[in-house]
């Protein structure tokens, strides 16, 4: 009761200091909503039971990814999935809403606010978007996969944009000289690359970092490299679907096609939760630090978060580091939580 009484006196972090925004940055069709549905399915079946926090999204994100969620599982009772990433694109600007805490009333919470345009904004709206990245704490790219690798790369800048990207960053270099941020590159729709022993020899990171090295470079240049954090997490979207060819259109665009594994095969989507525990590792860190120094005070004296604060370490302390999902810069940033309270 002791506690309760104290985390209500002093935590003053208004809404915004606990708000971390993400801004999810690629093309229309890569996949970017089927990644944030399965992210969200697959938090609630591996987080341990004697976790005591859940991913609680509010009732328009609900509505919409649950949505989704119905359309990727009927995605598996058809024989192929034919798909064409894409800058071009009419969705519209989209926003998914989170608290994570132990339960929608609690005041120990972190927001996740996930802002998602259509790809077509890179070349129509780069004011807004360039305005959309000043205000991010993370930035998620996420990557087709089979565009990054089928055919030399040859449609990688066309599905994926990195020069595109590249020099929208570049414009803005100057503001993120002012805070820390993490960027996650997501290959998405990676079934096939990861299948058996291809999962430790597969050209994904490399891909990676030679298509994108202009942006890799800039965020490693001496003013940013020690405020930027980058990861690349390679992850299965839907699971049991994966690449099969390219066909060409009259027109020559290319249109992808995948199939299923093997008769049966469900939505079952492998390391979609792993971009959220990287994100948590960094967000954590980064929210603690906008609380109050008297808070942190009386949060070492009595525990104030004890029981929140070893919920989230436990759920984002085992985030993957292998031949699929590296640091590539910014370790200090998403170092265990036990470290943040002291700083």
């Amino acid at each position: 009761m002791f506690k309760k009484v104290l985390q209500s006196l002093f935590d003053t972090s208004s809404e915004d200091d606990k708000t971390i925004n993400i801004l999810m940055v690629g093309a229309s069709g890569v996949g970017k909503t089927s990644t944030l549905t399965a992210m969200y399915d697959k938090f609630n079946k591996v987080i341990n039971e004697n976790i005591a926090l859940q991913l609680i999204p509010d009732d328009s994100t609900s509505n919409k990814l649950n949505k989704k969620l119905i359309e990727l599982k009927k995605q598996i009772a058809t024989d192929l999935i034919r798909t064409r990433p894409t800058l071009a694109g009419t969705k519209d600007f989209d926003e998914f809403k989170f608290i994570i805490a132990k339960d929608e009333d609690s005041k120990q919470r972190v927001n996740l606010v996930f802002k998602d345009f259509p790809g077509g904004y890179l070349e129509t709206e780069r004011k807004t978007v360039k305005a959309w990245i000043k205000e991010s704490d993370v930035i998620i790219i996420p990557i087709d996969t089979p565009s990054l690798i089928e055919k030399n790369s040859i449609y990688n800048e066309e599905a994926n944009a990195p020069e595109k990207l590249y020099d929208i960053f570049k414009s803005i270099k100057g503001s993120f000289e002012t805070k820390n941020r993490l960027i996650i590159f997501v290959p998405l729709k990676s079934e096939k690359y990861l299948e058996g022993k291809l999962y430790y020899t597969n050209p994904i990171r490399d891909l990676v970092e030679s298509e994108f090295s202009n942006l890799i470079s800039l965020f490693h240049s001496k003013s940013l490299k020690n405020r930027v954090s980058t990861v690349i997490t390679s992850i299965q979207t839907i699971g049991d679907i994966k690449f099969s060819m390219i066909e060409e259109e009259v027109e020559g665009r290319p249109v992808f096609i995948y199939k299923k594994k093997e008769f049966g095969a469900k939505y079952n989507p492998i390391d979609t939760e792993q971009p959220l525990k990287y994100i948590l590792s960094f967000a954590i860190a980064e929210v603690m630090k906008k609380r109050s120094k008297l808070h942190k005070v009386l949060n070492r004296l009595f525990n104030l978060d004890s029981e929140f604060m070893e919920a989230l370490k436990e759920f984002s302390k085992d985030y993957k580091q292998d031949h699929n999902f590296v640091i590539l810069q910014g370790t200090e940033f998403l170092k265990p939580l036990e470290n943040i309270e002291q700083k």
